[in-house]
């Protein structure tokens, strides 16, 4: 029991806290400071991530419209259908998204598919269907450097004959 009278609790202190500077309220400050910077990150990592799928969503509308145009000899004609195939795949219940299907002899060169009756180059000239499909999308946070809305699009080009 004559041990305990020696030794000094170290939760408390004979020196008075007023007029010493010290770092209990360090942390609270550090925390304001690099919170809205966090923020900011994490709200950018969801922007990217979510431009990166409406991208791949896009892709694969695209891919879904020429399916449809390679199921038939007469499925490539039909805009209307490939048209819906493509927002169906996409889930465009609200029509936002501009999907273009096009015809064309020649899938090479500028532009990429072209009614040349000659194709250059080692490309097969032949009846190829390429449908585009674009929207636009809005950031959450307007970033510098960054155009709001961006413009993203995706097109499949197939061979049907």
């Amino acid at each position: 029991m004559m041990f305990w009278r020696f030794v000094k609790p170290r939760w408390r202190s004979s020196a008075p806290k007023r007029g010493r500077l010290g770092a209990d309220g360090a942390a609270a400050v550090e925390l304001a400071l690099i919170a809205p910077v966090l923020a900011l990150l994490m709200t950018g990592g969801f922007d990217f991530g979510h431009a990166l799928y409406e991208q791949h969503r896009l892709a694969a509308a695209a891919r879904a419209g020429v399916q449809y145009a390679m199921q038939s000899n007469t499925a490539w004609t039909d805009t209307t259908n490939i048209t819906a195939a493509a927002r169906a795949d996409a889930d465009d219940t609200a029509n936002s998204l501009t999907v273009t299907p096009t015809t064309c002899t020649c899938p090479g060169g500028n532009p990429q598919c072209s009614t040349a009756t000659a194709c250059t180059g080692s490309t097969v000239s032949g009846t190829y269907v390429k449908v585009t499909v674009s929207e636009s999308y809005s950031t959450l946070v307007t970033y510098p450097f960054v155009a709001s809305p961006l413009s993203l699009s995706s097109s499949a080009l197939v061979r049907v004959q």
